[in-house]
């Protein structure tokens, strides 16, 4: 299986090498444009070190997207990712050989200036972080649970998008997958996997980076055969040097299986400080509580990001778990991650 993943981007390279006598000059992060298509990803390199675990380094992601601006019927995307390899680990235990994933494939047909219709597997638009979910283009190490944990991540059927042409807003999503998620992620990365899932998400943006929504999320959980229904928002406001991001969400759950609570809660706060263009510091709280435990996951991390370039970012944390959580560690964590 390793083998079959570190040929997988040796391949794309000897692509991407073959087809640059006919493609536009390259700049890291910017990808490279061959005709009507577009190879670009960003990679993950990260190093672990929690209270209590196995210290490791591994490359958390690998991703590849291709996509493609045809003409208004046909406009696909397709990114794939190497996740969760083990390069060096504390011990001769047992390590982490990688997944390849199937992420997301879908296209877009523009059925007016203002609205798409797309079909395929995609990203479910439930608050802000899981949109925008590449390592180099998020604040921390560190996931927050209330950002993935109490609903789908994706969603495959069909989605009809909004976005009024003077980017004022309000955008929004509708969606409805019919069946089971397309190419399910092993339950070794996620031990929870949804069907007939539908919802929907709008937002409101204010200038270049600050934006408030609101989102909905039905769906039925395949390990417990429970349903539930998600609401959340999320704000990100900027102060000067100062940027401020919060997702909130609560849920309902019902069904026979057994449960700890009928609700789901989860809710984190980050500031983000630019010392100067380069420096960041990060600090954050979060608090969540899943259904399924009786115990909430409270956690607390202090951080520092380090930006040469827009697209490379370093970045150094400890997370404080202050109550038990399989999830969430106390511990140092560390990455470099860079759009290509």
């Amino acid at each position: 299986m390793r083998h079959t993943l570190f040929a997988l981007p040796l391949l794309l390279l000897g692509i991407t090498a073959a087809s640059t006598s006919r493609a536009d000059e390259y700049h890291l992060g910017q990808g490279l444009l061959i005709g009507d298509f577009l190879l670009s990803g960003y990679a993950n390199l990260v190093a672990e070190a929690p209270q209590g675990g196995i210290a490791k380094a591994s490359i958390d992601d690998f991703s590849l997207f291709v996509s493609g601006r045809v003409n208004r019927w046909v406009n696909p995307f397709l990114e794939t990712e190497i996740s969760s390899l083990t390069l060096a680990q504390q011990g001769d235990g047992p390590r982490a050989n990688g997944h390849f994933i199937l992420e997301r494939f879908y296209n877009d047909t523009s059925l007016s200036e203002s609205d798409t219709l797309r079909v395929g597997k995609m990203l479910a638009p439930v608050g802000d972080w899981n949109l925008v979910h590449a390592a180099p283009l998020v604040p921390t190490v560190t996931r927050p649970l209330t950002t993935f944990l109490g609903f789908s991540e994706y969603t495959n059927g069909l989605s009809w998008l909004h976005e009024t042409p003077s980017g004022e807003g309000p955008n929004s999503q509708l969606y409805w997958q019919p069946s089971n998620e397309w190419h399910e992620r092993p339950s070794s990365i996620t031990h929870r996997h949804y069907r007939d899932v539908w919802g929907a998400h709008i937002s409101w943006p204010h200038g270049f980076t600050d934006k408030i929504g609101a989102s909905f999320q039905h769906g039925q959980l395949l390990e417990t055969g429970e349903t539930y229904n998600v609401y959340g928002i999320n704000v990100r406001r900027s102060f000067g040097k100062l940027l401020m991001e919060s997702e909130a969400t609560t849920s309902n759950w019902s069904g026979t299986a057994p449960r700890m609570h009928d609700h789901e809660t989860g809710i984190y706060m980050l500031a983000d400080y630019a010392a100067t263009p380069r420096w960041h510091g990060i600090l954050e709280w979060e608090h969540f509580q899943s259904h399924l435990v009786d115990q909430a996951s409270r956690n607390t991390l202090l951080g520092v990001a380090y930006k040469p370039e827009s697209t490379l970012v370093w970045k150094l944390e400890y997370v404080h778990q202050m109550d038990v959580s399989a999830d969430i560690q106390s511990g140092w964590f560390a990455s470099l991650s860079t759009l290509f």
